[in-house]
């Protein structure tokens, strides 16, 4: 683009402001699914018609909630909470060869924990939006985005990767694995923009995500309202409770 006026005022009507998303997202491969997701600067929500649960994160609060509408639960779990859950997990894991060879093999997982790079890798048009190709490898993770840059996701960047960073805090007892996945949390956070296609690729196999339809208005508050007479449950607690049981037999 020319360093002109013209070209600055284009690009300031070209990049839009972080207004509350509504996306509509297709997944297929590993895994298959429809929803429709919801973000604010606060919160997010994504109801999964195929698979049958919608899954709310409180940025603020630091909770997810996970709503299984055939059980009529709602599972909640703090990522306060997560490095404590690790703790626990460690300290009730019976100690021997054949544990010993399961924490190796979880250790070496996501591969190796020196191989990582970042590459733009061009552009794409999806949905008649013009976006960025970038491909992330860390370890035997590859992550690819599609982004538009002219989207600008409502919640902070830095606040969704402290997020994901505290969700995988339960690898610290595996430092090869907590490296890999710190390097794609980092690299992923540094994007510009809204990914609008994603392929990610690994050890566990292919899932690719497209997102089908997208638009930008304030959403209520009511959109990430829990359903009412659901049965909560503490995942946390719950894995601490079974564990501690396990451990009396």
């Amino acid at each position: 683009m020319k360093n002109t006026i013209g070209a600055v005022m284009l690009l300031a009507t070209t990049v839009l402001s972080a207004q509350d998303l509504t996306m509509v997202t297709k997944t297929t491969g590993k895994l298959k699914s429809q929803a429709t997701t919801y973000m604010t600067a606060n919160k997010t929500r994504s109801n999964d018609s195929t698979l049958g649960y919608d899954v709310v994160t409180d940025y603020q609060s630091g909770t997810t909630y996970i709503i299984n509408h055939k059980a009529k639960t709602i599972s909640f779990m703090k990522v306060a909470e997560m490095a404590a859950l690790a703790e626990s997990v460690a300290a009730h894991t019976p100690k021997g060869k054949g544990m010993a060879s399961f924490g190796s093999a979880m250790n070496d997982m996501y591969g190796d924990p020196n191989i990582f790079k970042v590459e733009n890798v061009g552009k794409d048009t999806v949905i008649g939006r013009s976006c960025n190709k970038t491909r992330i490898t860390s370890g035997n993770q590859v992550w690819e985005y599609c982004v538009d840059p002219s989207l600008k996701m409502p919640v902070d960047p830095a606040t969704m990767a402290r997020q994901a960073a505290a969700s995988y805090s339960s690898l610290a007892a595996y430092p090869h694995a907590a490296k890999i996945m710190s390097n794609l949390m980092t690299a992923t956070a540094a994007l510009k923009g809204v990914p609008l296609k994603t392929h990610m690729s690994g050890f566990s196999g292919d899932t690719y995500t497209e997102v089908t339809s997208v638009s930008q208005g304030s959403l209520p508050a009511s959109t990430f309202a829990l359903p009412q007479g659901y049965a909560m449950k503490d995942q946390i607690a719950e894995m601490k409770k079974a564990m501690a049981a396990h451990e009396k037999h």
